[in-house]
């Protein structure tokens, strides 16, 4: 009687022990969503161009694709058949990041509004985004700048919505020279 009492009080213990960290669990992923949605506090760039990227790939548009390495350049019209790699650069960027926190400055001019980055190490100089008088993104630019002892990078994307996408890149490398490439798609 006394091992059947102290099972039944075992079993009992642990199936409240396993619901409590259930809703334990809830409730921590309820306040990280929280404590994400009230730090995305600058435009959501992952969150747009994730849009466009389902858009696009349920659009699949005939696009004008240059691509040029260096001096060599072909143009082709084609059906682009990846969205999300095409567009990763983009999606790549969020001002949201906690590594930027403090470190932007935001300023809005005729529907132009211009994020500065303060602090040189980051990745990024500038990002700068002009709404339509909805609010809604036109065109989106972004400037980014990476260097080190090994090389150095400077990327231009800049994307405007049903209009074209450019992603401009400079790489020096030590040892191995200079490499520039230029990918631009026209709707």
């Amino acid at each position: 009687m006394y091992w059947s009492i102290s099972l039944k009080n075992i079993i009992q213990g642990a199936a409240a022990v396993l619901i409590a960290a259930v809703f334990s669990g809830c409730q921590s992923a309820d306040k990280a969503n929280t404590e994400k949605k009230e730090h995305a506090r600058y435009f959501d760039l992952p969150s747009y161009f994730q849009q466009e990227i389902d858009s696009l790939a349920k659009a699949n548009p005939k696009i004008n694709k240059t691509v040029m390495k260096d001096d060599k350049e072909e143009t082709k019209q084609v059906h682009i058949k990846d969205w999300t790699t095409e567009l990763s650069s983009f999606q790549s960027i969020d001002l949201n990041k906690p590594a930027y926190e403090g470190h932007i400055k935001t300023d809005t001019i005729d529907q132009v509004i211009q994020y500065s980055f303060t602090d040189p190490e980051l990745d990024l100089s500038c990002v700068r985004i002009k709404m339509d008088p909805s609010g809604k993104p036109l065109l989106i630019s972004i400037e980014k700048h990476v260097k080190n002892t090994l090389y150095g990078t400077t990327e231009f994307l800049v994307y405007e919505k049903d209009s074209f996408y450019l992603v401009e890149k400079n790489q020096a490398v030590r040892v191995m020279g200079d490499n520039y490439y230029k990918v631009q798609g026209e709707f």
